[in-house]
């Protein structure tokens, strides 16, 4: 059985147990100097799995208030999805978890992204995609949507889209853009942009799983739209796993 690290992470301060741990292969980044990206065939690749979890009593839901086109929209209010904790295991949906600065590993796979609009809202709430990717942004519902992007790197768009449409746009450039709907003022998403493909959201538990990494001695992060981002450390071995669990706190 594969042996494995557990790192916890509380209030900003990193908790680590190791298993059998030795002669770990490490990969030297310059402080401060970000490293190009340099897709490579990795062979013996680790995983890296864990979770982003609340620690106190979970807080109560941002209530939105739904005032146009309620035949589609729906007449009851609905709930912001701008922090989503499961009652039971305290895991946050929809942070993302990401390697920083890896200089090479695998290539970026060539999947169709996708943002829908469904009943007035955005399908998924947060998506993370690798720089370079297009996202097909869709119209589910039967009235006008107009989406509306909120970067600084990007090229920034503000176009209507009618029931049923699709626009699609690339992202070239990593960042996090907010999109809105300027017509249904309570719709927001994030797009995440990643320089690399070592990236996951995190399911409806708060878990997530990072694949194919080659070994060696990474920085790793948590962001979440309300509690913001955490930061630490990860050692990946060949063909094993590593364990990082993200705590949050109430602000």
């Amino acid at each position: 059985m594969a042996k494995s690290l557990r790192l916890m992470l509380i209030g900003g301060m990193a908790i680590s147990v190791l298993c059998g741990v030795s002669g770990l292969s490490h990969t030297t980044m310059a402080a401060g100097k970000k490293t190009p990206y340099k897709e490579i065939e990795v062979s013996d690749g680790g995983t890296i799995t864990g979770s982003v979890t609340f620690d106190g009593d979970v807080p109560e839901v941002k209530i939105l208030r739904i005032d146009k086109d309620e035949q589609t929209c729906g007449h009851d209010n609905k709930q912001s999805e701008q922090l989503v904790i499961n009652e039971g295991s305290k895991g946050i949906q929809y942070a993302v978890v990401s390697l920083v600065d890896i200089p090479a590993g695998k290539k970026a796979e060539a999947t169709a992204a996708v943002l829908d609009q469904k009943e007035c809202v955005f399908v998924p709430h947060v998506l993370a995609v690798s720089a370079g990717s297009s996202v097909d942004l869709l119209n589910s519902d039967d009235v006008m949507h107009n989406l509306h992007s909120w970067s600084i790197r990007n090229p920034a768009f503000n176009e209507g889209v009618s029931g049923g449409g699709k626009l699609t746009k690339k992202f070239d450039i990593p960042e996090i853009v907010k999109i809105t709907c300027d017509v249904h003022k309570w719709m927001s998403a994030f797009i995440k942009v990643e320089p690399n493909p070592y990236f996951a959201v995190t399911d409806e538990n708060g878990r997530f799983k990072i694949e194919n990494v080659p070994a060696g001695s990474y920085k790793i992060a948590a962001w979440q739209e309300k509690l913001g981002k955490k930061k630490s450390e990860v050692v990946v071995k060949p063909n094993e796993e590593t364990v990082v669990d993200f705590v949050y706190e109430k602000k």
